[in-house]
């Protein structure tokens, strides 16, 4: 994968914004933690173990969940992050997400955070805490509208 590209990436991503440059480098030496996909490829599988998370750099992804029927459930585009609840719960994934067109995504599992500076994890943990409450007010203003 060409260096300049994936800095420009990280630059467009809300991820990373709290990152220096010498935290951008060190990421981007994990060569095998970025990665890319072609359309109708899995990014993720529904029911697989995989104690990671996703950060999506680049095209768009597809939520599917197969039971009771196959359906889409949602359409994420770059600077979304998916599949962060597994690394967590230690627990199968709910859903499956598949790469609309070419993709290309970063990697954070244990095998990674296990090679980082207390000060990268912090940073990390940080944007999942974004996530996990920006899902939180969506989900309550959902329900909110529901009640009234």
């Amino acid at each position: 994968m060409n260096k300049d590209k994936l800095v420009k990436l990280m630059d467009e991503t809300p991820f990373f914004k709290e990152m220096d440059k010498a935290d951008r480098e060190v990421l981007l030496s994990h060569k095998n933690h970025w990665m890319q996909f072609k359309p109708q490829e899995k990014v993720l599988k529904e029911n697989e173990v995989d104690y990671g998370f996703f950060v999506l750099l680049e095209g768009q992804v597809s939520v599917m969940r197969s039971k009771p029927e196959e359906v889409s459930l949602a359409q994420l585009v770059p600077g979304a992050m998916f599949g962060e609840i597994t690394m967590k719960a230690k627990r199968p994934r709910s859903s499956s997400i598949e790469a609309d067109n070419d993709v290309t995504v970063f990697k954070v599992d244990s095998q990674l955070l296990d090679q980082l500076s207390p000060e990268m994890i912090i940073k990390i943990k940080d944007q999942i805490i974004d996530l996990v409450i920006t899902r939180l007010d969506e989900v309550n203003n959902r329900l909110s509208s529901f009640i009234r």
